[in-house]
């Protein structure tokens, strides 16, 4: 693994603390599990591209993996069984003959 991007721990901790202590970015509708999720992924960014982000960038991260995570509850919360048959189904036709 290449040291091309160093990021000391403490730099790492102080960055995630800090995005973690935004107000606004803190989403009060989102259960705990999910904002857990939301901040280990949020964590992950920053420790691969930490250095490379503005804060802008940071803040912007935060914002679109918190969309992703209220989308993919949606998902979740539907209802559905093994036994449940398909929506739609993939048809074939055979082309033209011209």
């Amino acid at each position: 693994m290449s040291n091309r991007w160093k990021l000391s721990r403490r730099d790492f901790a102080l960055a995630a603390g800090a995005l973690a202590a935004v107000p606004e970015l803190q989403a009060q509708d989102i259960p705990a599990p999910d904002q857990a999720t939301i901040d280990a992924k949020v964590t992950n960014v920053i420790r691969k591209y930490g250095d490379r982000l503005s804060d802008a960038q940071r803040t912007r991260i935060r914002e679109i993996i918190t969309r992703h995570q209220r989308m993919l509850m949606r998902v979740r919360d539907f209802p559905l069984e093994n036994s449940d048959s398909t929506a739609t189904g993939l048809r074939l036709y055979p082309r033209d003959q011209r």
